[in-house]
């Protein structure tokens, strides 16, 4: 029988944990929180996690205006799928043991707690409320990749071939350990025929030839062990980010660590470029946040060599062509903005696939 201590949903969460909680992270003079209200937000965004954001009111003191708070979904199939990959484990674990390591701002947290037999979890987070947020469907302005580029960088910088990972972070998988691609092969293969149906269209006999081999190929694909390795976000992109004005510029902060990962540091900023950015300013720009992100690397005394990140980014352009198949055939599109995201997903994928012919890295 297991003994969680900790609340697994927002019905559960009481004023004297939430008083604890506070308390116990520092920095507050609060007396009690005596009670609060509790907003739904992120629906649609979020599916693996629900997010309330909560208004404690205080007996004494002051503390938060508001927290975010983050637990699991109660979908019997997207649990499965959350405890198969532990999601939930892992970004528990990244709040725990990495984010005060990690030179990229993320939100501050407040509490964090995870019960390894229930695979119930909770997060309670500075709410980024007052920060800036841009569209992934819009694209990423210059600047704002700019800054994503070079805290990207700064992370992963950190925990460049970190001894930690056979201590403190040794729960974190390489991103080819099971069931990662496993896990890639049969979401590909079963999105594949309704991904067909609803966006088949959009594809050209190249693109097809690639879909069709992905799901025996993705083993292959997902791996990069002939170079160094870092902490990686897993899921660098712009909906994931959030943007404070700073004294050398915009200040990044990145949310949603369930699918971090140890891979190769191109893995992200294959990622961020090809998925956040519009075709015309990946192609204008793609070279120059490239050796931004090799400069900022070197200014912490890091050798990424060109060749290697290019064709490291080349191989995570063709395999980032795996979340649009995924997404637009398995997931319900309950909204417009949801079949924009996936168009605009994959139209930016085969392009890039494309321009960078990196069909021909296709095991």
């Amino acid at each position: 029988m297991t003994d969680q201590r900790f609340p697994t949903g927002v019905d559960e969460v009481t004023p004297a944990w939430l008083t604890n909680a506070l308390r116990s992270a520092g920095g507050f003079e609060i007396g009690s929180v005596t009670g609060f209200e509790a907003e739904l937000i992120g629906q649609g965004v979020g599916i693996m996690g629900l997010l309330h954001r909560l208004r404690p009111t205080y007996d004494g003191g002051s503390g938060p205006e508001t927290v975010i708070l983050k637990s699991p979904v109660q979908d019997e199939g997207t649990r499965f799928v959350a405890r198969t990959f532990m999601f939930y484990s892992k970004e528990v674990g990244f709040y725990r043991t990495a984010a005060d390591d990690s030179p990229l701002t993320t939100p501050r947290c407040f509490a964090a707690d995870h019960d390894s037999e229930s695979d119930e979890f909770v997060l309670l987070l500075e709410d980024l409320a007052d920060a800036e947020v841009v569209s992934q469907l819009d694209g990423c302005p210059l600047d704002l990749a700019e800054a994503a580029i070079r805290a990207l960088a700064r992370h992963h910088a950190a925990f460049w071939e970190s001894p930690a990972f056979d201590a403190e972070l040794s729960w974190v998988p390489y991103g080819w350990d099971p069931p990662m691609p496993q896990g890639v092969q049969h979401g590909v293969a079963t999105a594949w025929e309704p991904f067909l149906a609803a966006f088949g269209d959009h594809l050209g006999d190249d693109i097809r030839a690639i879909g069709e081999r992905f799901p025996a190929a993705a083993e292959e694909m997902m791996s990069f062990q002939a170079g160094p390795t870092t902490l990686c976000h897993g899921d660098y992109r712009l909906d994931n980010l959030f943007f404070r004005p700073g004294d050398d510029g915009p200040e990044v902060t990145a949310i949603d660590w369930q699918i971090c990962i140890r891979t190769a540091g191109a893995y992200d900023v294959g990622y961020f470029i090809s998925q956040s950015l519009t075709i015309e300013d990946r192609r204008t720009h793609e070279q120059h946040l490239l050796d931004l992100y090799r400069t900022c690397l070197a200014d912490k005394g890091i050798d990424y060599p060109a060749d290697q990140l290019f064709e490291d980014y080349r191989r995570t352009v063709l395999f980032c062509l795996c979340y649009p198949i995924q997404s637009g055939g398995s997931i319900e599109l309950v909204n417009e903005r949801a079949v924009q995201l996936v168009t605009g997903m994959l139209d930016r994928s085969i392009t890039a696939i494309r321009d960078l012919d990196a069909g021909e890295l296709m095991p």
